[in-house]
């Protein structure tokens, strides 16, 4: 039999029993409406759960808080994320509208930031702007490429030689006035008229 997790225990991942938990399901056999989030939603509208929450937003007290907050170094994007997991999980709306509302509130808050001269950061990343190439980079799908897909793979690689070829390759000055001759153009004759 599987022992109790103690919370205070010093104990390594590897030692927890991985039989130690609810079986598949067990959630429907509890008592229907015991989540607030089981029950139907305040607002079923994103436009009425955006009125809602701009409401609760303009409350001098809270106004206050959410201009600490992005003066602190907290991004818009963490303090919308925050307000959407709490208006549904109090039951106000569907997890449907709290992504729908996301860019709204994100928009009222820049707006409110823009009124205090605030420098905020927009997204959860060191700079505050919007995180580039976190998830798969040119090597990394390369290496898939090469392994799920090798004959693309060797065509690209092949293409990509060229390339690096052409580049390598003294460049070729073009166009009328870049013309260079060994020899001096021979000036036509001219024609006598009669």
């Amino acid at each position: 039999m599987a022992q109790p997790i103690n919370v205070n225990s010093k104990r390594k991942v590897e030692d927890l029993d991985p039989f130690n938990r609810a079986p598949p399901g067990w959630t429907l056999t509890q008592p229907k409406g015991k989540w607030n989030w089981e029950k139907p939603p305040m607002h079923a509208s994103p436009a009425d759960a955006v009125d809602s929450i701009i409401d609760k937003l303009e409350e001098p007290e809270v106004e206050e808080s959410m201009i600490k907050l992005m003066f602190s170094g907290i991004s818009i994007q963490e303090i919308v994320n925050t307000i959407a997991i709490a208006g549904f999980s109090e039951g106000r709306f569907t997890p449907d509208v709290a992504e729908i509302i996301k860019a709204p509130v994100a928009s009222y808050l820049l707006g409110v930031a823009s009124d205090f001269d605030l420098p905020v950061k927009m997204f959860n990343s060191v700079d505050g702007l919007h995180p580039e190439d976190e998830g798969l980079n040119d090597e990394m799908m390369l290496d898939i490429m090469e392994e799920r897909n090798p004959d693309l793979h060797k065509f690209l690689m092949s293409q990509s030689e060229g390339i690096q070829e052409e580049e390598e390759a003294e460049p070729v000055e073009q166009g009328f006035l870049a013309i260079q001759m060994d020899e001096p153009m021979p000036m036509p004759e001219e024609e006598e008229v009669v």
